[in-house]
């Protein structure tokens, strides 16, 4: 195999992406996904009777326009476009469509030990996921059909077509990046399939703002350096093929740190009931990362403690806010409107009725403000008053914490009077 020019391949693209705009963390993923698609269903971590292949299902959350989803995922398939083994399917696309580029895709592959292997490895690249699933109330069969595909089993997947009867394809491996936003997360998913199904098997990766300003972002010769080495690089991943091999050490480490594991730990770092099926799956997702952690630094399949804790540390880093993925979804008629109101709250701390009825009008007629701004103040993170924060009249929304704040300023200021 050839020399790679690289020792970390996921470091030279985080340098590579550092002068863009994109949120950090969709760069990383992005990088991760880009590795994870080169490897296919060549690669796979051997566990005994099982194996673990390092397919991923990412998904991007942000607001519109704020950390520059797209863009990030842009970065990476520039890159992964060179190598052209590597099948993309359509971003929007059908159930149907979607199994005939999984179909066509099938390729043979032959293993250390002589023998053929034939895989169908295919790459979804969807820059509006809403897009790609559909509206929640015709998707069924396209969440289905991603949830059944995720466990990449080995056996040949059959299906039925209209016409032709039953198909098959072999061992089918899917790996999927895409963006969207809290509100399209809501019109995806009903809120009934939330925490089980497709949903406990997607790493949702969230961010609030981009990175950097960056009006021109430079194409130095540096820069196109570092982009040739990359997929210089990547075409050696690519050409990877074989099971990973936890040594002595690593698999002792991963034993214990399994046995100790509790996906119901009171303290894990998201607590929202939601992800209850995803903590399930933790220690899938970690032995997946840490394949692609691997492949970054060399070629050699022999999964070491280190690529585990390097994966651990990177699923964790977007633990902390998945809380905020599912806000807009519930059951309630108004749960996107309410969120809404908090994400209003949060930014403007203080505003009058007036004001935030001018803002959300579009959205809310008389009676549903009322019903949206009773619920949100019965929750206790937003006050309402009859005076502003300057003393000004009429109707007043305060975010509760900044009310406290207001309350106790004033009473340490009059407390001696």
């Amino acid at each position: 195999m050839a020399d790679r020019k690289l020792k970390d391949w996921l470091k030279t693209y985080m340098q590579y992406t550092e002068d863009t705009e994109p949120a950090r963390l969709f760069q990383k993923w992005t990088g991760i996904s880009v590795i994870a698609g080169a490897l296919r269903k060549k690669i796979c971590l051997n566990l005994g009777r099982l194996r673990v292949y390092p397919n991923l299902y990412l998904v991007f959350v942000a607001e519109p326009g704020r950390a520059r989803k797209s863009q990030a995922i842009d970065f990476g398939v520039k890159i992964m476009s060179n190598i052209t083994e590597l099948v993309q399917s359509a971003d929007a696309t059908s159930k149907e469509a979607l199994l005939d580029d999984l179909e066509t895709s099938a390729t043979d592959e032959q293993m250390p030990d002589g023998t053929l292997f034939r895989h169908s490895s295919l790459n979804i690249v969807s820059r509006e996921f809403e897009s790609f699933l559909g509206q929640k109330k015709e998707n069924t069969k396209m969440l289905v059909l991603l949830t059944d595909l995720f466990d990449s089993k080995e056996i040949p997947w059959k299906y039925r077509t209209k016409h032709s009867g039953s198909n098959k394809i072999p061992s089918p491996f899917l790996n999927l990046i895409a963006a969207t936003t809290p509100d399209s997360v809501a019109s995806c998913f009903p809120s009934s399939a939330i925490g089980g199904g497709l949903t406990s098997r997607i790493l949702f990766i969230w961010a609030t703002q981009k990175y950097k300003k960056c009006s021109r972002p430079v194409n130095s010769k540096e820069i196109q350096k570092l982009e040739a080495h990359l997929i210089d690089d990547l075409f050696v991943i690519s050409r990877m093929v074989g099971n990973y091999e936890f040594s002595k050490d690593s698999g002792e480490k991963w034993d214990n740190w399994y046995n100790e594991y509790e996906e119901d730990n009171p303290d894990r770092l998201c607590k929202d009931p939601t992800f209850n099926g995803w903590y399930s799956r933790k220690p899938s997702y970690i032995l997946k990362v840490a394949q692609v952690c691997g492949a970054a630094k060399t070629s050699k399949l022999s999964m070491e403690w280190d690529y585990i804790q390097e994966s651990i540390q990177l699923i964790e880093e977007i633990e902390v806010d998945m809380v905020n993925v599912f806000r807009a979804v519930g059951k309630s008629e108004v749960t996107s409107e309410i969120d809404t109101i908090f994400q209003i709250m949060n930014l403007r701390k203080a505003i009058n009725e007036k004001e935030l009825i001018d803002m959300t009008w579009r959205d809310l007629d008389s009676s549903k403000f009322d019903n949206v701004m009773n619920t949100v103040t019965r929750t206790g993170r937003v006050v309402k008053q009859f005076i502003g924060p300057k003393g000004e009249g009429g109707v007043w929304f305060y975010n509760a914490d900044f009310y406290v704040k207001l309350t106790d300023e004033y009473n340490e200021k009059h407390k001696n009077k």
